[in-house]
């Protein structure tokens, strides 16, 4: 599968249920497989708006790659 067609399917997955897109993000790279844990990060992601899933560190990658 190339990029255009796993971010299509990406974002069909965020647009269809982005609490459970959320969830599993950060079950995968966190190692989280509680569903109440995850519910609750979940609440606290989504109360935060400086909260990113991604590192800060991109960021600045970006920003490095646009000088």
């Amino acid at each position: 599968m190339d990029y255009k067609a796993m971010r299509d399917r990406i974002e069909d997955l965020v647009n269809d249920n982005h609490r459970e897109y959320v969830k599993a993000i950060i079950s995968i790279e966190k190692g989280i497989n509680d569903e109440s844990a995850l519910n609750k990060l979940y609440d606290a992601y989504m109360d935060n708006d400086s909260l990113n899933l991604l590192n800060e560190e991109f960021d600045h990658m970006i920003e490095e790659l646009r000088e």
